[in-house]
């Protein structure tokens, strides 16, 4: 039976699309510019349904809607200069996006890869499982016990998490080639 397919919220839509970007703040007017001129880059990223869902934020009033649900979840931190409001991804909001980021980061050349390796002890279990998480969520395949892999360039994205998360001491993230056992071969 074919089930309809479901829209994602417009709030990670608009989520997803702000760390794109790639500014640090933006100007809720220009907001309005970028989400009706970015559709050819956004193809490319994500094809024609992610195409569809910008195309939702096209209406103003769903943008503003949509970035209050973000500020009062504290994803986004909207500050009015003068007649201008700025729109600035938190960490929170940024941490979010990072399993997307993952998803689309570059594939690695053949036969090389993104291992992650970490120990995080129990007291830490929230950290652990947030990270197992975006792991997951991020398209690595588990290798063995808390060793991750991924054909993906992903270490930046990785060690920006483990920045932003202060698990510096007990997570890291190599590029490794020459595997004894390639994954899913």
């Amino acid at each position: 039976m074919n089930r309809p397919k479901t829209h994602l919220p417009l709030t990670k839509v608009l989520l997803n699309f702000l760390s794109g970007l790639g500014e640090a703040t933006i100007e809720f007017g220009r907001l309005a510019n970028a989400l009706s001129t970015r559709h050819g880059s956004a193809y490319r990223r994500g094809g024609y349904e992610y195409v569809k869902e910008l195309k939702r934020l096209s209406d103003k009033r769903s943008v503003r809607e949509a970035l209050g649900c973000l500020a009062r979840s504290r994803y986004v931190k909207a500050q009015k200069i003068g007649t201008r409001l700025m729109i600035t991804l938190t960490n929170k909001g940024q941490v979010a996006t990072m399993a997307l980021r993952l998803r689309i980061a570059p594939t690695h050349k053949s036969n090389f890869f993104t291992i992650v390796i970490f120990d995080i002890p129990e007291s830490q279990r929230t950290a652990r499982n947030q990270l197992r998480l975006l792991l997951k969520q991020g398209g690595f395949k588990l290798l063995q016990h808390s060793v991750w892999i991924s054909q993906r360039d992903a270490h930046g994205i990785i060690a920006d998490f483990v920045r932003r998360q202060r698990l510096e001491r007990w997570v890291n993230a190599y590029h490794a080639t020459n595997l004894l056992q390639v994954p899913g071969s």
